[in-house]
């Protein structure tokens, strides 16, 4: 739900960025009125709020997670108004101060998940969020495992659990299906396994994350001349930073380079560190000097940190597994 709410967020403030610049910034009202549209994101909020206080089922919840995400947005892309004496829309670090609360966004919502351990308290209020969509129904024996999971790690002064395992057991079971969405992830695993058997795999790898690093790093790099057409102006701050952090990112990249042929683990793990100075060091630096130009960086970037994580994640189910 809060990756739901940040990618609807996100994607309501590109979009209304997007049609405004292809709508020549249409204003809504006349004479002296003008409402703008962060009204219609605090509507948009106060929609997900009535939604989460009025009802308990899980996938409303997860529609007004999107709801407030898409509100969110709207109401965010007008910052450039509230921190400006004139209420400047087209403020120039409006962006990249946008961009940054997203960031602070990302990692709260990373803190809260949290990959610590759940109490017996948690794991019984899990299992029963889980058994909550068994009312009237039945159990595939992936979803049944996952209740057994938790309720084992539930002690036995909780005089509920054993309840919940008279009531899980007389749950009918059903076979375990494969809906459209899962159809992609599976096919994918099945890809990887057996490309990643292939003795080649991590020269390809090799290859292709040092072409990448390298391709940050002349980017970087030519930002300062061509930001900086006359060599006497001094290098200004954001260019600086943008240079510095992605010579960081790199230097990570090249760790897990050098980690590469030991493990593919910790290679991957190196590589996402560096994948993420960029995402959220030098992107503040690249959207405050060319504001939504930036946007195909970014793209890049997000694309190549959800290649890795898929791949340390299978690397590290590999590395689980029996054998």
């Amino acid at each position: 739900m809060l990756e739901s709410f940040l990618v609807a967020a996100v994607v309501s403030f590109i979009g209304i960025r997007w049609f405004l610049t292809l709508t020549g910034f249409p204003k809504v009202g006349g004479g002296e009125l003008h409402i703008a549209h962060m009204l219609w994101g605090g509507a948009l909020m106060l929609g997900a709020i009535i939604l989460l206080l009025a009802y308990l089922d899980r996938p409303v919840q997860h529609i007004a997670a999107i709801v407030a995400g898409l509100g969110f947005g709207t109401f965010v892309d007008e910052i450039g108004k509230f921190v400006t004496a004139d209420n400047d829309y087209f403020f120039r670090p409006a962006v990249a101060l946008i961009y940054v609360i997203f960031v602070v966004v990302f990692l709260v919502a990373r803190a809260v998940e949290g990959r610590r351990h759940l109490t017996e308290r948690e794991a019984l209020a899990n299992a029963l969020d889980r058994l909550q969509g068994t009312l009237g129904g039945s159990l595939e024996p992936e979803d049944r495992a996952r209740i057994d999971d938790l309720l084992d790690q539930v002690g036995p002064t909780w005089t509920l659990a054993p309840d919940l395992r008279r009531y899980l057991a007389g749950v009918p079971s059903r076979p375990d299906g494969e809906a459209w969405w899962e159809v992609a992830p599976r096919w994918l695993a099945r890809t990887y396994e057996r490309v990643a058997g292939d003795p080649r795999f991590e020269q390809i790898v090799t290859a292709a994350v040092i072409v990448y690093a390298g391709a940050a790093i002349v980017g970087s790099l030519l930002v300062i001349t061509v930001n900086r057409p006359d060599a006497s102006e001094p290098v200004t701050v954001a260019a600086l930073g943008q240079v510095l952090s992605t010579l960081a990112g790199a230097a990570l990249v090249a760790r897990g380079v050098l980690a590469l042929p030991s493990s593919r683990v910790d290679a991957y793990r190196w590589f996402l560190r560096g994948v993420l100075v960029w995402i959220l060091i030098t992107q503040v630096f690249v959207f405050y000097d060319s504001q939504l130009a930036g946007l195909g960086g970014l793209v890049l970037d997000l694309g190549a940190y959800a290649t890795l994580r898929y791949a340390l994640r299978r690397e590290m189910a590999t590395a689980a597994a029996p054998p």
